[in-house]
């Protein structure tokens, strides 16, 4: 190991298209996650980005930009008549088909973490009836084993009382 990487730790990216999106750990999550349609896995993809500190930035960046580009540099190449001056009109219409677009990508993301969870959910509920079943058997099986300690007590007197 280097020394370099001795000392520092590892540094996470924080572009989220630099690393692999963590598999579902959980055996009942597996199937679903298996079977995503390409759209289903692209939906996700765009949730998982466009729901991010790293796109806020990136998408104020890019605002800024442009109202200092519009503002200034074109303002000053074209004297004084800028592409899309001060209300922004056209940045506008962008910003409001980019949300047009990106919101119902992003509730088809979330109808799929909803049948996620009902899927989560269902599993839990079976492994919960599941122990309940255990649970009651324990008890039986504690309760015939204090009802037998009961009749070997009961027995072990009549035995003692009838030896004296």
């Amino acid at each position: 190991m280097d020394i370099a990487q001795a000392q520092w730790p590892a540094r996470s990216s924080w572009f989220p298209w630099r690393h692999a999106r963590p598999r579902q750990a959980h055996p009942a999550l597996k199937n679903a996650e298996d079977n995503r349609t390409l759209g289903e896995r692209v939906a996700d993809e765009i949730a998982s980005f466009g729901g991010s500190w790293p796109f806020i930035f990136i998408f104020l960046g890019l605002i800024l930009i442009w109202m200092l580009v519009n503002t200034l540099l074109i303002g000053h190449i074209m004297h004084g008549r800028a592409f899309d001056p001060y209300p922004y009109i056209a940045l506008n219409l962008v910003l409001s088909a980019l949300a047009g677009i990106q919101a119902p990508i992003i509730m088809m993301s979330q109808n799929r973490a909803a049948a996620r969870d009902e899927v989560l959910a269902q599993h839990h509920y079976e492994e919960t009836q599941k122990i309940d079943s255990l649970l009651q058997a324990n008890t039986d099986l504690t309760q015939q084993v204090h009802d037998l300690t009961e009749k070997v007590h009961t027995l072990t007197q009549r035995l003692c009382g009838t030896l004296q």
